[in-house]
C-alpha cells in the first residue's frame, strides 16, 4: 500500500489559473538561479491526480491546501467537506484524504481548530512562507498549543521554496526547533526532508530530538542526487519519515522508486510508505 502524504489540487474551474499563477512566480526565478527546468507533472485537477495515482501505483492521497489568507478557511473547509462526503465522485471520497487549513494568523483560529476537531478533520498544512509567517514567532504559539490540545497535527512546507529564494529563512529546521520546544507535544510533518534543502548538511537531524515530528519525502526536484537528501533517507528512523511527493509537481511513481532505491528493507518501506501515515490520518 503507498499514501501520499503531500499532494494538491484544486477545483476544476481553478485548477489551470492556479498553476499559471504559481508557474508565473515560481519558474522565471528558479531557471535563472541555475536550478533547472521546473515544470508541473499534473494539471492540479483531481480527475488527473486520480489517473496518475493509478499509473503510479498509489492508493490514497492526501490533499494539502493552504489558507493564504485568514479569510480563505471557509473555503477551504468546504471543498473538503464536499470531498470528503462525495461530491466530486465515489473515487474522490474513498481515495483523496482531505486535511484543513487554518491561517496563524486567523483571528478566529480557536473557532477554526474546533470545527475542524469537530468534524474528524485530522491535522492542517501550513506554507509560512505564503501566509507570511515564521514558525519560531512567540505570537504564534498559542495557535499552535491550541491545535495540539484538539488533537490535531500539522504538516507544514520547511527549508528552501522556489518562490522565495532570496528570502530569509522562516521554516527551517532551526525555526522548526524553536516551535516543538515551545510547544512540547505537538505533532509536526517537516515537509520536503525537514527542509534540508537551503540548510547545512545535518541541520535537521536537530528535530530527531521530538518524538512526535516527522519528515516527509518530497525532495526538492533537483536534489534527487544530492548527497545529504540521500543520506537522510537512507539514516532517519523509518518510523519518522512519511512518503509525500509535492504533486502535482513530482511524479509519484519517480519518488515511489528513488525512496525504494534508498530504503530497500521491506519492514522500512511498510512504514514509510504507509504505517506512519495511517497512524497519523487515523486509518485503520
Amino acid at each position: 500500500m503507498v499514501i501520499d502524504f503531500h499532494t494538491h489540487n484544486f477545483p476544476e474551474k481553478l485548477a489551470a489559473r492556479a498553476v499559471a499563477v504559481m508557474c508565473e512566480k515560481l519558474v522565471p526565478g528558479i531557471e535563472a538561479s541555475g536550478y533547472g527546468p521546473l515544470r508541473p507533472v499534473g494539471d492540479a485537477t483531481v480527475t488527473t491526480q486520480l489517473k496518475d495515482m493509478d499509473r503510479c501505483g498509489v492508493d490514497i492521497c492526501v490533499n494539502c491546501p493552504v489558507c493564504t489568507y485568514p479569510e480563505n478557511f471557509d473555503a477551504i473547509f468546504r471543498r473538503a467537506m464536499a470531498m470528503r462526503e462525495g461530491l466530486e465522485g465515489k473515487a474522490v471520497a474513498e481515495r483523496n484524504f482531505q486535511l484543513g487549513s487554518v491561517h496563524p494568523r486567523d483571528p478566529e483560529f480557536r473557532e477554526h481548530i474546533e470545527l475542524l476537531r469537530a468534524n474528524g478533520v485530522p491535522g492542517i498544512k501550513l506554507h509560512p512562507n505564503y501566509e507570511g509567517v515564521n514558525l519560531s514567532d512567540p505570537g504564534l504559539f498559542p495557535f499552535f498549543e491550541h491545535l495540539r490540545d484538539a488533537g490535531l497535527f500539522v504538516i507544514s512546507h520547511t527549508g528552501f521554496d522556489p518562490g522565495y529564494i532570496d528570502a530569509p529563512s522562516v521554516a527551517g529546521p532551526k525555526e522548526v526547533e524553536a516551535l516543538l520546544k515551545a510547544v512540547p507535544g505537538l505533532k509536526f510533518v517537516a515537509a520536503h526532508l525537514g527542509g534540508e534543502c537551503g540548510h547545512d548538511s545535518h541541520a535537521t537531524d536537530v528535530l530527531l530530538q521530538f518524538e512526535n515530528c516527522w519528515i516527509d519525502t518530497a525532495v526538492m526536484y533537483f536534489h534527487d542526487d544530492n548527497p545529504e537528501a540521500q543520506r537522510i533517507i537512507r539514516e532517519w528512523p523509518a518510523d519518522r519519515m512519511v512518503f509525500g511527493t509535492d504533486y502535482f509537481w513530482r511524479d509519484q511513481g519517480h519518488l515511489i522508486n528513488w525512496v525504494k532505491n534508498l530504503r530497500p528493507d521491506p519492514d522500512d518501506q511498510e512504514q514509510i510508505f504507509h504505517l506512519n501515515a495511517e497512524r497519523l490520518l487515523g486509518l485503520k
